[in-house]
């Protein structure tokens, strides 16, 4: 096992991965990913979560 993941690992790997050079940053600047949002929300429709929760 390679160790478990510490209390500050969440929050500077996305720092770590940008400084490395993220692939996806890079996609992501490339390609407009909203153009597939209305495939997506009709192929895979979620639940209304209105209700549900915890009571106030």
């Amino acid at each position: 096992m390679a160790g478990q993941a510490g209390f500050f690992d969440t929050d500077e790997r996305p720092a770590w991965l940008s400084a490395a050079g993220d692939p996806l940053e890079r996609l992501a600047k490339v390609v407009d990913f909203e153009l597939f949002r209305p495939d997506l929300e009709a192929a895979v429709p979620r639940t209304d979560r209105s209700k549900g929760g915890r009571p106030p």
